[in-house]
């Protein structure tokens, strides 16, 4: 039952929803074959009210999910339908299960390097700018005047803190 509603599920409704999806063993993930959202996570429509597919498979195993909960996957895979795999929690606890197993994308989008539009340095630079400091050639305020950065900027750069990918 979608947010808050109490109409009841039938029988057929649940055995059509378990038809979409790839039942296998109990420690393995129930992908569900329905449609699906750009993230990936199953979608369906019941009794008029829009679901998706992990919330429903919790729904119709165990209980309606209570105010101020959401369906989350132990197993991280955003089309498991296996009930064994989801589990109750907040959005704190997601989000910081998330940050916790390094799953949250933050690098795959980030403007980082000279995809970022505001960059002042390019991988050459900074492949030069670390060897010169490494040998003593100049100090990070000379490499700061001779690029038109910031000393801290050339600081994070020596340290590896930002152009990490270079």
């Amino acid at each position: 039952m979608a947010k808050g509603t109490d109409e009841a599920i039938s029988k057929g409704t649940i055995s059509a929803f378990w038809a979409k999806v790839d039942v296998r063993g109990n420690g393995e993930c129930w992908p569900w074959t329905g449609a699906k959202t750009p993230k990936g996570y199953g979608n369906l429509r019941v009794n008029r009210n829009d679901w998706k597919a992990h919330r429903f498979a919790w729904h119709i195993s165990n209980f309606q999910v209570p105010r101020g909960f959401m369906v989350c996957h132990a197993c991280d895979s955003p089309p498991c339908c296996n009930p064994g795999h989801l589990l109750l929690g907040t959005a704190r606890s997601n989000f910081t299960d998330m940050v916790r197993k390094a799953r949250g994308q933050f690098r795959k989008n980030k403007a980082v390097g000279t995809r970022n539009v505001n960059a002042k340095l390019d991988d050459a630079a900074v492949r030069e700018i670390r060897r010169r400091y490494k040998c003593g050639e100049l100090n990070q305020y000379e490499l700061a005047d001779a690029y038109g950065v910031t000393q801290s900027a050339i600081g994070m750069v020596v340290r590896n803190k930002t152009w990490r990918h270079v």
